[in-house]
């Protein structure tokens, strides 16, 4: 029993996801959880923004294995839109403000059945096998109802697979991925077990988003790896609807939707309908009206109904996920479309990135500023990862757009004191400095001539 509770104490240490009620710290102020409960769950830090920050020294990391092994190296575009969308999924819980997590809380509260687990390591076990099962179904619906696609289809978007794809979540998902965990309130597992958890099992696979590991020896039969989950990410045939598992692989071995890595086989990245744009905002909107449109075309309202909550493959006569001969087979790398951007104009991106990341933190930290401030400064973060994506874009708008946020924000700085005060400072510097590039000229500054995305340089993946 000593041995036991020596491993316990050690694993307390060194895996802070499995944080029990009484062992969370007191961060019941969070303005991004904000539950009504007797027992907040908003105690469980926020490990998800904490990732965003340590993905980005990862993803040095893994530029630094591909380049060692010879590999092609990814886009630094295609990193960063990934990145903002990551800070787009955490600074929308400034919005909803534990939303998703308030009925799990009340369901929990009235209607459990059980004790609570506890913190031994048996219950650790459990839950994260539990957990990492709920996860399998909510992926697996992801992928097998259009409507839910048309969502999570952000994920997939990416032409490249890098760690910094395992945090590319659309926000829309905080409609419904809540649901699939309410069951585990009426077995009576704690809102902050189910919390801290939840984020170990996103977190966790951030590291199978590479091509940097090609296997992990035995440990794949039980495991999900980077080989499992590069099949996941493909648009080949062979690779659609395979490989849900989060942290496990089993359930995708016991549910027949395993599929082996192919290497003779090149994987080809992205969705069958690439989103035209970098605009995170559009990433999350431009499937669903994909959606509707196969809908409308159906014979009758029946069937229109059937395409949203059937497979995206479905047709009428079909089986749920369609047939494997009407999909398209792609075996072959498509061309994208590749920014005309200069070092300048990453280092623009990326400092304003770092600039709307660093105030999601101090809106995501235990704050004593209004519900107002938090909305409006979130507001401010989701302006600027918008517009980040309309200067990769190489829109024609872009100027106005930028010279209009700037002041706006540089104004907003100055005259609205906000529970971010202590970076209000250098959010102004850095607004205060870039008004200047755009009143110069983004064609001469940035390197975008014109502005005009039609005279993009379209390559080779």
């Amino acid at each position: 029993m000593a041995k036991w509770a020596e491993l316990e104490a050690v694993l307390s240490q060194v895996a802070p996801f499995f944080l029990t009620a009484s062992q969370a710290p007191a961060e019941n102020g969070s303005s991004w959880i904000g539950v009504a409960a007797v027992e907040d769950p908003g105690g469980v830090p926020n490990y998800m923004m904490k990732s965003v920050w340590w993905v980005m020294w990862l993803t040095v990391v893994e530029y630094l294995a591909l380049w060692l092994q010879g590999a092609r190296l990814p886009v630094l575009h295609d990193n960063v839109v990934s990145l903002l969308h990551a800070t787009l999924f955490e600074v929308t819980k400034v919005f909803v403000r534990g939303l998703e997590y308030g009925t799990y809380t009340w369901v929990w509260q009235h209607y459990a059945l059980l004790p609570s687990l506890g913190n031994s390591l048996l219950a650790m076990v459990t839950l994260v096998t539990v957990i990492d099962l709920i996860y399998y179904w909510l992926h697996r619906a992801n992928h097998e109802i259009m409507v839910l696609w048309a969502i999570h289809q952000v994920h997939h978007s990416s032409q490249n697979l890098t760690v910094t794809v395992g945090l590319r979540h659309s926000p829309l998902q905080r409609l419904f991925s809540w649901v699939f965990y309410v069951p585990l309130a009426v077995l009576g597992v704690h809102p902050a077990h189910m919390l801290a958890h939840a984020q170990f099992n996103t977190i966790f696979q951030c590291w199978i988003h590479t091509h940097a590991i090609r296997t992990i020896g035995p440990l794949q039969y039980v495991f999900n790896s980077p080989a499992h989950h590069r099949v996941h990410h493909g648009s080949n045939l062979y690779c659609l609807d395979k490989n849900y598992g989060g942290i496990l692989i089993l359930w995708d071995r016991l549910f027949g939707t395993f599929q082996e890595e192919l290497p003779d086989q090149e994987i080809v990245y992205g969705i069958l309908t690439q989103p035209d744009s970098y605009n995170p905002l559009y990433h999350q909107v431009f499937y669903l009206k994909l959606a509707m449109e196969k809908a409308w075309a159906m014979g009758s309202w029946r069937e229109g109904l059937c395409s949203l909550v059937k497979g995206p493959s479905w047709t009428p006569g079909s089986p749920w996920t369609g047939w494997d001969k009407d999909k398209p087979n792609i075996s072959v790398s498509r061309e994208y479309r590749r920014v005309r951007a200069t070092t300048l104009t990453h280092c623009y991106v990326i400092l304003h990135f770092l600039a709307a990341l660093t105030l999601t933190g101090h809106l995501t930290a235990p704050t004593s500023g209004s519900p107002m401030e938090a909305f409006v400064y979130g507001t401010v973060v989701v302006a600027g990862l918008a517009a980040m994506g309309m200067v990769y874009d190489g829109s024609p708008y872009t100027r106005l757009v930028e010279l209009t946020r700037c002041s706006s924000g540089l104004l907003l700085c100055l005259l609205l004191p906000s529970p971010v005060s202590s970076f209000l400072p250098y959010l102004a510097t850095l607004y205060a400095l870039s008004l200047p590039l755009w009143c110069l000229g983004p064609a001469t500054v940035l390197g975008h001539p014109g502005y005009n995305n039609l005279n993009a340089a379209t390559c080779k993946k």
